[in-house]
């Protein structure tokens, strides 16, 4: 297995995830019924519609928009109140990011490898706030660089996004791991900077995906890192 001196990591859907009992408060609030249940199941064909439509060349806010549509239709949202929906879910989003549901034993695991020796980082496409998102949800110790798209004027897959971050965690294209939950934009992005890549596929989208190796979390890729590291001196 390749091991990295540098760990650098996608944000949503990779290290936090949508909190579906907030979605579902925010917009009961609003007068929208629906329950994180049911969002939760719909999550694998909202993650689907939003690969398609920024695999198909759409820009993040259209893919956001796609995502939240296809989740709240296929939560049970009546087709007439899904325009209202996604305007307040949309409105709590840029509030502070709906994507702050953090996994069980994610910060352990990600210790465990700064530990290990291996730096960590951030590079995502958002809007510009991940740092207070992950001040809010306790990461803001867990990574050297943050690289967010809005801020830099870069977005994935661009290679200058993923060499930029390289670049300012202080290692070679040559020696990081990128992980993300997007084959063209995560794992060909990184490819196309020089990285090596895996694809972190939490919801079981690609169960066929061979192009490159598949984790169903940052925890699990951790793990194999940890097994296969040699001892630091």
């Amino acid at each position: 297995m390749f091991i990295p001196k540098a760990l650098l990591l996608d944000a949503g859907n990779t290290v936090v995830f949508l909190d579906v009992q907030c979605l579902s408060a925010v917009l009961r609030k609003g007068g929208v019924v629906v329950e994180a249940a049911a969002l939760r199941e719909a999550l694998p064909a909202a993650n689907r519609a939003y690969m398609d439509r920024v695999t198909a060349g759409a820009a993040h806010e259209d893919g956001w928009t796609s995502f939240m549509s296809t989740l709240l239709g296929c939560a049970g949202v009546p087709e007439s109140e899904v325009g209202t929906a996604v305007g307040l879910a949309r409105a709590e989003h840029d509030r502070l990011n709906l994507w702050r549901d953090v996994p069980d034993g994610l910060m352990e695991a990600l210790a465990a490898v700064r530990d290990a020796g291996i730096a960590i980082g951030i590079i995502s496409n958002s809007e510009g706030k991940l740092d207070e998102l992950f001040r809010h949800v306790g990461l803001q110790d867990a990574f050297s660089v943050v690289v967010d798209s809005h801020s830099e004027g870069l977005r994935k897959p661009d290679p200058a996004i993923f060499q930029r971050a390289c670049s300012r965690i202080g290692i070679a294209p040559a020696h990081c791991l990128y992980a993300g939950d997007l084959p063209d934009i995560d794992v060909d992005g990184a490819r196309g900077a020089g990285l090596e890549a895996v694809l972190i596929d939490s919801f079981g989208i690609y169960p066929d995906y061979d192009a490159a190796p598949r984790y169903a979390s940052v925890g699990e890729l951790c793990t194999a890192l940890l097994v296969n590291s040699p001892a630091i001196p």
